[in-house]
């Protein structure tokens, strides 16, 4: 059987997760969005917040992510994934510093990009705002955990667009080839800031783009329902870690606001409008 087709444990439902678990994650999914949808409100009283992209229509694929990041493991989060962070152990009030640059906040002591999320102490490692360029260091990262024989694995968040990069392209490559544990996660809303999907990769779902990888498994869940989330990023991490190889996981999101503070989907919509 093709490792695509195997089926995925339900290990996670509404009667099999415990109530306390459930709590939880109620709590980290409520405060998130409270968060997210206070932060432009930081930009617009000129306290800080000079970039934000709210993650609002991912929640249930950010929530699985973070719950199934270890300390040992070593995480980079793209500029949308604020509940990844929470769910990681972050604070709300590390994100708010971040958010505002203040010199307390973990990821780069008030000089990091707002919305960019770190704390190297717990491998959840620096990025930068050019789409997709961690998928490399993610990859360079699974190669060190292999040759020193850690059971540990890399992940790499990021949206469907940047599939259309050049060096996420050799990052999957250089992972199929070379065996790696290390799970891609594609959060896919439709939408490359303005650029539906269709106008920019070859397949609708976009990690079949790599179907002929012939070691590297693609597992595909409802980003925005917590269950089938934290299903198949379970599934995920157990192949990474005992089959040491690649996981694309394409998590199908909806991208509830705007693309970020600076791009406003409702002018964007306007402007197509009187171009047509």
């Amino acid at each position: 059987m093709n490792m695509n087709e195997l089926e995925i444990p339900k290990i996670y439902s509404i009667k099999k997760t415990d109530k306390e678990t459930l709590k939880k994650w109620f709590y980290l999914m409520t405060l998130g969005r409270l968060i997210d949808d206070k932060a432009p409100n930081y930009l617009k009283q000129a306290i800080g917040w000079s970039y934000h992209a709210p993650y609002a229509g991912h929640d249930g694929i950010q929530l699985a992510v973070g719950q199934h990041f270890e300390k040992k493991d070593h995480i980079f989060l793209y500029y949308r994934e604020m509940l990844t962070a929470m769910s990681c152990g972050l604070t709300a009030e590390e994100i708010i510093l971040n958010g505002i640059s203040k010199a307390t906040e973990p990821s780069g002591a008030g000089r990091h990009m707002s919305n960019h999320f770190a704390k190297p102490e717990w491998n959840i490692h620096t990025v930068s705002s050019s789409t997709g360029n961690h998928t490399l260091h993610a990859v360079g990262v699974a190669r060190a955990i292999k040759y020193y024989g850690e059971k540990a694995v890399a992940i790499s968040g990021q949206g469907e667009s940047s599939v259309s990069e050049g060096y996420v392209y050799e990052a999957f490559n250089g992972a199929d080839k070379e065996q790696l544990p290390v799970i891609f996660v594609i959060q896919d809303n439709g939408y490359g800031i303005s650029v539906p999907k269709k106008d920019q990769t070859a397949n609708r779902k976009v990690a079949n783009n790599f179907t002929g990888f012939k070691n590297t498994r693609i597992i595909h869940c409802n980003g925005k329902d917590v269950f089938d989330s934290m299903n198949a990023m379970a599934e995920a991490k157990r192949f990474a870690l005992e089959e040491s190889k690649p996981v694309l996981l394409q998590a199908n999101c909806v991208r509830m606001h705007s693309h970020s503070n600076s791009d406003d989907h409702l002018c964007t919509e306007i402007s197509w409008k009187g171009i047509m």
